[in-house]
């Protein structure tokens, strides 16, 4: 078995192995690597490869790239030294990679917004190499013994969806302990969906192998909205418009309401400040009753902050 060397963990970057039988061909990722400085010289590209068993480069290979929203696909075409094909990634832009023509690993989470680093490497300047085998899988290579559990407070009684996309994959009953656990299962990127009150869990990324901890959120008291909502600033402000380019996926994806108002979001548990905010704003909402955090104004050091557990 070739093994997989990822050394862009690091930046958020993940393998979601594909979904295959023993004996069927696939594209099967062996490298994903963040370019150096001196390496990237100021690009913000995928670099892709192809090759065959031999080592060899597959000419005429076509993979996918994902985005929200959008996609495209690319050819390798490319003689050596040069990648067999590229792709510049713009700011904001999260994407994925995926093989045509085949059952194909994933690879997730290639974005360009990480800090600087040495002359290279700075904010939306950063590129990342990929290599794919196209091979057979084996025996071992599609293992299904990854698990979910966690806590669902008030849940006890509740009855859970486990959701891979849009598809109910399992269901199960919170225990009186409001524990929870799903396990045997394959890498996919799941939720779950507590069908009693509507809360959703997720997603997280399953490797097949790995076991996660997933928590629900408390239940909403009675006078509140949301749990956690995203206050911005004036609207019209490019300092605004800039934070809502910026976090537009990440509240996508986590369904986190948000606003610009301060008197809607004192309906939620908890406030997160998003920019500049006077001082009466902050008074106004502790008054009210909510949590409020102030999140870094910095738009790296923000991410960062978000993208901790």
């Amino acid at each position: 078995m070739t093994d997989v060397i990822n050394d862009a963990e690091a930046y958020g970057v993940e393998i979601i192995p594909a979904a295959v039988e023993p004996g069927q061909v696939y594209w099967k990722v062996i490298r994903v690597h963040h370019l150096t400085p001196e390496e990237n010289n100021g690009r913000h590209h995928i670099f892709l490869d192809a090759v065959n068993e031999a080592s060899e480069r597959l000419y005429g290979a076509m993979f996918t790239i994902l985005w929200d929203g959008g996609s495209d696909t690319v050819t390798i075409e490319q003689q050596p030294p040069e990648a067999g094909a590229n792709f510049p990634m713009w700011k904001w832009q999260v994407c994925s990679v995926e093989g045509v023509g085949a059952p194909s690993d994933r690879v997730i989470n290639l974005r360009t917004d990480h800090p600087d680093e040495a002359p290279g490497n700075t904010l939306f300047h950063h590129s990342f190499a990929i290599t794919y085998l196209h091979t057979i899988a084996e025996e071992s290579e599609n293992p299904s013994s990854s698990a979910i559990s966690g806590r669902v407070p008030g849940g006890g009684g509740h009855t859970l969806a486990l959701m891979d996309a849009e598809k109910v994959v399992k269901t199960l009953v919170v225990s009186a302990d409001e524990r929870y656990s799903f396990d045997g299962l394959p890498a996919s990127a799941y939720t779950v969906l507590d069908k009693s009150d509507s809360r959703v869990a997720g997603p997280v990324f399953l490797d097949g192998v790995n076991a996660v901890t997933l928590n629900f959120a408390a239940p909403l008291p009675a006078d509140r909205i949301a749990n956690r909502y995203f206050l911005f600033g004036d609207v019209e402000t490019p300092d605004t418009q800039l934070y809502l380019s910026l976090l537009s996926d990440y509240l996508t994806q986590n369904a986190i309401p948000f606003g610009f108002d301060a008197t809607d979001a004192a309906q939620a548990v908890t406030v997160s400040l998003i920019g500049h905010h006077p001082q009466e704003t902050i008074d106004a909402l502790v008054a009210a009753g909510c949590e409020v955090e102030t999140l870094p104004i910095d738009p790296g050091e923000l991410l960062d902050a978000l993208s901790s557990p």
